[in-house]
Protein backbone atom coordinates (compact mmCIF):
# COMPACT_ATOMS: atom_id res chain seq x y z
CA UNK A 1 0.00 0.00 0.00
CA UNK A 2 1.17 3.37 -1.05
CA UNK A 3 1.89 5.90 2.18
CA UNK A 4 0.34 9.26 1.21
CA UNK A 5 2.14 12.30 1.09
CA UNK A 6 -0.27 14.56 3.17
CA UNK A 7 -2.35 13.59 5.73
CA UNK A 8 -4.06 15.66 8.98
CA UNK A 9 -3.16 14.55 12.72
CA UNK A 10 -4.52 15.58 16.00
CA UNK A 11 -2.73 16.19 18.63
CA UNK A 12 -2.85 13.64 21.99
CA UNK A 13 -5.22 15.93 24.02
CA UNK A 14 -7.50 16.54 20.56
CA UNK A 15 -7.31 20.02 21.28
CA UNK A 16 -5.32 20.91 18.30
CA UNK A 17 -5.10 19.76 14.73
CA UNK A 18 -2.28 19.73 12.04
CA UNK A 19 -1.71 19.15 8.18
CA UNK A 20 1.25 17.15 7.93
CA UNK A 21 3.67 16.73 4.83
CA UNK A 22 5.26 13.24 5.78
CA UNK A 23 7.79 12.99 2.27
CA UNK A 24 10.84 14.99 1.89
CA UNK A 25 10.44 18.30 2.84
CA UNK A 26 8.58 17.48 5.54
CA UNK A 27 6.57 19.98 7.54
CA UNK A 28 3.59 20.22 9.99
CA UNK A 29 1.48 22.79 10.13
CA UNK A 30 -0.73 23.90 13.16
CA UNK A 31 -4.37 24.97 12.09
CA UNK A 32 -6.45 27.46 14.12
CA UNK A 33 -9.28 26.69 12.93
CA UNK A 34 -10.51 22.58 12.76
CA UNK A 35 -13.48 23.48 10.58
CA UNK A 36 -11.65 25.87 8.33
CA UNK A 37 -13.60 25.39 5.03
CA UNK A 38 -11.64 23.37 2.68
CA UNK A 39 -11.53 25.19 -0.54
CA UNK A 40 -10.34 28.63 1.44
CA UNK A 41 -7.71 26.84 3.15
CA UNK A 42 -6.51 25.37 -0.15
CA UNK A 43 -6.38 28.68 -1.51
CA UNK A 44 -4.47 30.42 1.08
CA UNK A 45 -1.81 27.77 1.46
CA UNK A 46 -1.26 28.40 -2.86
CA UNK A 47 -0.84 32.36 -1.71
CA UNK A 48 1.31 31.28 0.65
CA UNK A 49 3.30 29.31 -1.71
CA UNK A 50 3.50 32.73 -4.00
CA UNK A 51 4.41 34.44 -1.35
CA UNK A 52 7.83 31.90 -0.25
CA UNK A 53 8.49 31.51 -3.74
CA UNK A 54 9.00 35.27 -4.24
CA UNK A 55 11.55 35.37 -1.26
CA UNK A 56 13.55 33.19 -1.83
CA UNK A 57 16.85 33.85 -3.08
Amino acid sequence: MKTSTYGLETSPDGQELFLCRYKKPGWRLRLDDAATDKTKLAATLRKAAEWLTKRQG
